[in-house]
């Protein structure tokens, strides 16, 4: 430590002088002056040059230029952002292209009460969490509206527009079902018949004049034929009306005013009780001509005044301004309707249930071709390019259920290519289980929904000694229920709540399009990727493979081989993982990792596996 003045001296024999601190008694403070001197001007220094024009003149160009610079960048950015080629803007889907809708035959669900062996509305709203567990999210209950005695299934059998059927309950009932339904973020869709009634609707049985107008009539002469679809009404004369689709469904006059306000009040009431979409089944015959031939142009200018009427109406409803109101139809009843309805935005979708007319006996030796033949006739009719979707409807209170028109396992199989499709779509109650149809009364495929192991309460369903409905037929007593497959780790219903699920939270399954290979022998093999532009076979994100084998034996299938554009480009499968599968696969697990860009995928019969790449 330096203790006095004094020179260090350094390698090349140059020194510092260094002034060592000092320590003033007097004023008791330390004090350390450093020997060198301060490099720079002073500011007395300084002030010499402040008004200098050369420095003055400097100080402004500088200014200038630092300014100028600047407003050019900010300039180029903005050109930047103007003039750079757009990115593609991302399609938002509606509520509806989101949703997995469940058609649910209230009478046949669930007695909540547990004493005359018939299902509510109640007991629909008491079930609702269990149904949003599974992913559920669009709860579609039929039949609602009043229908005629002793029917239970007949949606178009109605005789009250206005109120909902005292035999399943009342407006307040649906009213707490659709509140309980939008309390989860879910929606609630009601079949409304606008074209036909049932015979014993109040109209047709006032047996006086004032109902004419209400009804499509026609004059025939005595002794001369009916014309095709006209029935004799003795009460009337020589009147005869038009019914469809049989002579117990009367067809409503829709150029009569009292039809259209009765419909339209039964809209209005409707959607202040909170619904959110209507299927306007049988929107063929809203016009016919003298012969009762529908006329399809009258028909579509009618359904956009119904469609105008609605909008017009949720305008006067400040809360229901902004509400999208889904109006929907189904496929069987548009003939060549179709094109024309896709130009316009009055439905917002059309149900396809082509394949509720499949069955083992209809596909034959080829299951697999027969699937894929249904699946290229449903994309021909979405590639309009207007913008309508599919809705995939395999099976519903028309037809026998899945698991009866295929084996458990191909229903299931069926199933799962339904939840791995594009677009909106619809499951009968039940299918989720894979249940049968119904055996031991009638209406056989509308048998009760079954939520615990059989005992003497009817599968959970109702505490009534005796049912008016069919309980399930054959299938195991002990796991065809929602209690027991809910508990298992692979079961059908478990399957389902995943792929429920993974629509709802995946852009590609919800937006993504469909590319299918050939069929090869009895396995369909297809991809659901978003486009990362038009022009390109790139995928913005992740791709799915689903690949399906309806066959009965072990099917190797060498993804390698699929046709070129069914995977998109830059995609690897040394990579792939499992997402999810069908309960009879028991080699592969959801999130297991598998190499496939030089091994075959080996699926068992009647087997599907979903795959990410």
């Amino acid at each position: 430590m330096v203790l006095a003045d004094e020179a260090m001296p350094l390698a090349d024999d140059t020194k510092i002088n260094i002034e060592i601190a000092k320590f003033d008694k007097n004023k008791d403070e330390v004090r350390v002056d450093v020997g060198q001197k301060l490099i720079g001007l002073t500011k007395e220094e300084l002030e010499h040059f402040k008004n200098d024009p050369f420095w003055r003149n400097l100080r402004v160009i500088l200014f200038a230029l630092f300014w100028l610079l600047w407003a050019a960048m900010f300039v180029g950015a903005i050109l930047i952002v103007v003039l750079s080629p757009k990115c593609a803007e991302k399609q938002q889907p509606k509520w509806w292209q989101t949703k997995v809708s469940y058609q649910v035959l209230v009478p046949t669900f669930f007695d909540s009460e547990g004493t005359n062996g018939v299902g509510s509305i109640d007991g629909l709203t008491q079930k609702i969490d269990l149904l949003r567990k599974i992913g559920v999210t669009t709860v579609y209950p039929s039949p609602v509206l009043t229908i005629a005695k002793d029917e239970y299934f007949d949606t178009q059998a109605v005789v009250d527009h206005l109120n909902v059927d005292p035999k399943i309950g009342t407006n307040e009932d649906l009213k707490k079902l659709i509140d309980a339904a939008h309390d989860r973020d879910m929606y609630v869709v009601l079949d409304l018949p606008l074209s036909s009634v049932s015979i014993q609707h109040p109209w047709m049985q006032n047996q006086s004049t004032k109902a004419d107008d209400v009804f499509v009539w026609k004059n025939i002469a005595a002794g001369q034929p009916s014309p095709p679809g006209f029935h004799p009404a003795p009460a009337r004369g020589g009147k005869q009306y038009l019914g469809y689709p049989d002579a117990q469904h009367p067809v409503l006059n829709w150029k009569s005013d009292r039809v259209k306000n009765t419909i339209m009040g039964a809209i209005h009431t409707l959607i202040d009780l909170g619904v959110d979409g209507f299927n306007l089944d049988h929107v063929s015959r809203l016009a016919v001509d003298d012969n009762g031939q529908p006329m399809h142009d009258e028909a579509i200018k009618r359904l956009a005044e119904l469609s105008a009427d609605i909008r017009a109406y949720q305008k006067t409803k400040p809360e229901l301004a902004e509400k999208e109101i889904v109006l929907f139809s189904s496929l069987h009843d548009m003939e060549s309707m179709h094109a024309k309805v896709t130009e316009t935005n009055d439905l917002q979708y059309t149900i396809d249930n082509s394949f509720t007319k499949l069955s083992a006996e209809t596909c034959g030796a080829s299951t697999a071709k027969c699937v894929h033949e249904a699946l290229s006739a449903a994309f021909a009719r979405e590639k309009s390019g207007s913008g309508f979707h599919p809705y995939w409807q395999f099976s519903n209170a028309q037809s026998k259920r899945l698991a009866s028109r295929f084996d458990s396992d191909t229903a299931n199989l069926l199933t799962f290519t339904q939840l791995t499709l594009p677009g909106a779509m619809s499951l009968y109650y039940g299918q989720e289980l894979g249940l049968k149809d119904g055996e031991g009364a009638g209406n056989a495929h509308q048998g009760i929904m079954q939520w615990e192991p059989k005992g003497d309460n009817h599968h959970g369903f109702s505490k009534a000694g005796k049912l008016f409905f069919a309980e399930t037929a054959g299938g195991d007593a002990a796991t065809d229920n929602f209690e027991t497959q809910y508990a298992m780790e692979s079961s059908p219903l478990k399957v389902y709540q995943k792929l429920a699920k993974l629509r709802q939270r995946d852009e590609v399954m919800i937006i993504g399009e469909t590319n299918r290979d050939e069929v090869k022998g009895e396995v369909i093999v297809f991809s659901r990727f978003v486009r990362a532009s038009p022009e390109s076979n790139d995928a913005a994100g992740a791709a799915y493979v689903v690949v399906l084998n309806f066959g009965a034996s072990e099917a190797p299938v060498d993804l390698n081989s699929l046709k070129e554009g069914v995977l998109p480009t830059g995609k690897t499968l040394a990579n792939a993982e499992v997402v999810a599968v069908t309960p009879g696969v028991t080699d592969l697990r959801a999130r297991d990792k598998t190499d496939l860009s030089a091994t075959e995928l080996k699926v068992p019969g009647k087997q599907g596996v979903l795959l990410r790449i």
